[in-house]
């Protein structure tokens, strides 16, 4: 078993320990508008490029108003393509699969097992310019060698959701016929493996090799959607992927998928649930849109990108356990139409929930909490979980 991007088996382990404490209960909430993909991560296009989206940005303090749910999405049985594995939703992107000696050809979407697709978008054989030009603190690559620069999108559409980006390994070889070296510093819109995923979600990013002139020509990716497989996909990695057609994502919840009852049918506004470890957490108010209000709570503050809003949502954790705690066992998280989890960075936000301040039995901690969400489809749910397995709780706010 190789470790995916260079990170230590034991470094990826404790990763998926921390993370999957983090899986939570579920805000749902809508605009007018539906068009167009959820969250930064679900812009795709197929060369490194600056997400941009041109769209209206609604007024301050909006509040936005709750989606009608689709019931068919529960109740409907889901249907696959033709030869599809069950394990996936219906519209999922048909993926071949690939060995050493006849890998997927460039371009094509291959099917890395687990519900995941992954599709090489563009390859640069010497990206080591691009490299040092994203930060000034990256190592240049060792003599007699340069930093090769793969444009991937990743897919997953398994039935199983959320999961994480991490969960799939993807390596490189080349003439060497030995694993590629993948540290080659802060990358240009590096793929964000780091992103919860729901069915349907699709990511789009730079994953990089340290490489030889003579690994150009031969140059393959091998990657397996679940962590601990061993069967690798082998992908041709060399020659012009002209014409190529992108892997899409699927909008919205999906059929058949794990998170989709409760994400189209979310608990009342105001409604305590139990998350566990002694945590209940309580969707408190409307969802509204606070760019401005955080634009002047700190100077230092960077405004949103291009096309997005920070949207924020009150909320209160009461605590009932018998030892004192902190609400930052409490991991918050949202995500959007497109199924891929949303940025949270929205800097200094006023009245933002205090999650380190110590809780005794009957204390609750209460506040907003803040997301990075496409003014043009602000669908979206938070999630949050405190205790291990849980499944995700929705609540919808009004």
């Amino acid at each position: 078993m190789r470790p995916p991007l260079g990170v230590p088996v034991w470094g990826w382990l404790a990763l998926v320990a921390v993370l999957a404490i983090g899986v939570v209960g579920v805000v749902v909430v809508t605009g007018d508008d539906d068009k167009g993909s959820v969250g930064p991560a679900t812009t795709i296009v197929a060369t490194v490029s600056t997400l941009t989206s041109e769209v209206s940005i609604t007024e301050p303090e909006t509040v936005l108003t709750t989606p009608v749910t689709d019931e068919s999405l529960v109740t409907d049985p889901p249907i696959t393509e033709p030869g599809a594995s069950a394990d996936v939703v219906a519209g999922a992107p048909v993926g071949i699969k690939g060995d050493r000696d006849n890998p997927v050809p460039l371009g094509t979407i291959a099917d890395i097992g687990a519900g995941w697709r992954l599709q090489i978008l563009e390859v640069v054989p010497d990206g080591a310019a691009a490299v040092a030009a994203e930060n000034e603190f990256n190592d240049p690559p060792p003599a007699g060698s340069t930093f090769t620069l793969v444009t991937v999108a990743l897919g997953y559409f398994g039935v199983d959701d959320p999961t994480s980006a991490f969960q799939p390994t993807i390596s490189a070889v080349g003439a060497s016929n030995l694993e590629l070296e993948s540290g080659c510093g802060v990358l240009p819109n590096e793929l964000d493996l780091f992103v919860d995923l729901f069915s349907g979600g699709v990511v789009v990013g730079n994953i990089c090799f340290v490489t030889t002139a003579s690994d150009s020509p031969s140059l393959q990716l091998y990657a397996v959607g679940d962590f601990f497989e061993s069967d690798e996909v082998f992908l041709q990695a060399n020659g012009s992927t002209a014409g190529l057609v992108q892997m899409a994502a699927l909008k919205g919840p999906q059929a058949g998928a794990a998170s989709t009852p409760t994400r189209v049918s979310p608990t009342p506004l105001s409604t305590a649930v139990d998350l566990g470890l002694g945590w209940t957490m309580t969707v408190t108010g409307a969802a509204r849109d606070i760019t401005d209000l955080v634009m002047t709570e700190n100077q230092f503050n960077d405004p949103p990108p291009d096309g997005l809003r920070f949207i924020g949502v009150d909320v209160t954790y009461t605590y009932s356990g018998t030892e004192v705690a902190a609400a930052y066992q409490v991991t918050t998280k949202a995500v959007g139409d497109g199924n891929v989890g949303l940025g949270s960075d929205c800097g200094v936000i006023p009245g933002e929930v205090d999650t380190f301040s110590d809780v005794f039995a009957g204390g609750s901690v209460a506040g907003t909490i803040c997301f990075v969400v496409p003014a043009a489809s602000p669908n979206f749910v938070v999630y949050a979980v405190a205790d291990f397995g849980s499944p995700p709780i929705m609540f919808v706010a009004r």
